[in-house]
């Protein structure tokens, strides 16, 4: 039985379709995926603000603009979260909590701590081809209002869109 060329256009006329309907819809779950931040759960002991809670200092509030500012793209703003800490927390217990969240993500850059250091950042994205997503941790040890040796613990979690 032979096929004829009208017959073997369709066919494949209708193979590419399905293909090309096939690929389309695979692009469209991965906008709608990469269109929602991904939510990361704070560090154990953290407290958000609150009219009655822990006042954030202005530095704190600046650097959740700036993670916000470059976690914003063309698909539209981040969600920033800033937290209060209690004094002592480590950075190693703040980065492991969010990295656990993150399963298979690519961390960007090293994320080792730094006792002396006032702020310490560490990034993750999505390993994804397309509209990777991407989430960032801060944390920031300010002076104590009190003048005293300890110091007070400030997270800024910020995730973009993809």
């Amino acid at each position: 039985m032979r096929i004829g060329g009208r017959r073997l256009g369709v066919v494949v006329a209708v193979l590419l379709l399905v293909l090309g309907l096939a690929l389309g819809g695979v692009a469209f779950l991965r906008w709608k995926a990469a269109g929602v931040a991904h939510a990361v759960t704070p560090p154990a002991g953290a407290v958000a603000p609150t009219p009655d809670g822990p006042r954030f200092p202005g530095d704190v509030i600046d650097r959740a603009g700036i993670v916000a500012f470059g976690l914003r793209n063309d698909r539209g703003d981040a969600t920033v979260r800033m937290y209060a800490l209690p004094s002592g927390s480590p950075w190693l217990q703040a980065r492991k909590v969010v990295a656990t969240q993150l399963d298979h993500w690519e961390q960007l850059g090293d994320c080792a701590d730094d006792a002396d250091a006032v702020i310490v950042e560490c990034a993750w994205r999505e390993p994804t081809r397309w509209w990777p997503r991407k989430v960032v941790l801060t944390m920031m040890r300010t002076a104590a209002a009190d003048g005293g040796r300890s110091r007070s613990i400030y997270v800024v979690i910020g995730s973009g869109l993809g």
